[in-house]
């Protein structure tokens, strides 16, 4: 209830309380409102934009992507270029092949004079074993590496070993029906002998001969005249012929061995015939080896 007594009725201490309770409104008041006359507002912080007017957060957002997208064309283009090395390098090796099989035409006995190409000579101060020291089995389609030279010593150049001149009953040819294979046989199987067709080892028996028939070929460079040779089965035929005279052999064993497995070059006291290439197929770590007997 509002007090209506005037101000001559009211005590000193009431008028105290008055007075004050109306300077507490009036600072009241006044904090209320600002110096211009214009009332309190809460002030509200906005976000900083750059002079773009896109906050920084985004923009750095968009360096990282276009970082990102410039790293994955770079991986793209690299793998794009791998396969196409890969691609090339195949494409080549066929065309390769398609070469040696187009050749063919030729003497099939045609052989380098001394084995080692048209040179002639091998590197002097060889490290390695003389020709007829045999270390791994032939069929590699990878070349010899070159010999180093011997340090601190000087050595004339010696000729090779000549491979032997075919004889009348040295094989010429080898026929699987099986698996289509029909390539002309040459003396020796080094890495020269290997790039005209199927390669009869130097010092092994001839064909229909009692003694072990050694014929080494490649599985996949020079024509591949060996590449099917896996899928020969036991049992099936392989025909070698010396001149017009066809020695038939069966398949009876197959197997896969080291390169360093010297065991199957060992001389028989039966006619037989031992089939060689590389194994897997463009990878070459082992060889294949099928062995044969002459039928009766």
């Amino acid at each position: 209830m509002a007090d209506k007594r005037s101000v001559d009725d009211l005590s000193l201490e009431e008028l105290e309380a008055l007075v004050e309770q109306r300077r507490r409104v009036e600072r009241a008041r006044q904090f209320a409102e600002n110096t211009d006359g214009r009332r309190f507002r809460p002030v509200t912080v906005m976000p900083v934009e750059d002079t773009k007017g896109s906050p920084p957060a985004n923009g750095a957002k968009k360096i990282r992507r276009l970082r990102d997208r410039i790293l994955l064309a770079v991986e793209v283009i690299a793998v794009l270029g791998l396969i196409a090395i890969i691609i090339g390098s195949l494409t080549n090796l066929q065309t390769l092949n398609q070469e040696v099989v187009q050749a063919r035409g030729g003497t099939p006995n045609a052989t380098a004079v001394n084995g080692m190409g048209e040179a002639g000579q091998e590197l002097p101060g060889s490290s390695f074993p003389p020709p007829n020291s045999v270390s791994e089995l032939p069929g590699s389609s990878f070349p010899p590496a070159p010999a180093p030279p011997a340090l601190g010593v000087r050595l004339q150049a010696v000729a090779a070993i000549p491979v032997p001149t075919p004889g009348p009953r040295s094989p010429t040819r080898i026929v699987i029906p099986a698996i289509n294979i029909d390539w002309p046989v040459v003396e020796g199987d080094s890495w020269e002998e290997l790039k005209q067709g199927i390669g009869h080892r130097v010092g092994s028996a001839n064909p229909g001969e009692r003694g072990n028939l050694v014929l080494s070929g490649h599985d996949d460079v020079f024509g591949e005249p060996f590449r099917d040779l896996e899928k020969l089965d036991v049992g099936k035929d392989v025909l070698v012929y010396a001149g017009g005279t066809s020695f038939r052999y069966i398949i009876k064993a197959k197997r896969v061995v080291a390169p360093n497995d010297l065991s199957v070059l060992a001389s028989s006291k039966n006619p037989i015939v031992t089939l060689i290439t590389c194994t897997p197929y463009r990878v070459d770590t082992n060889r294949l080896i099928l062995i044969g007997e002459l039928a009766p």
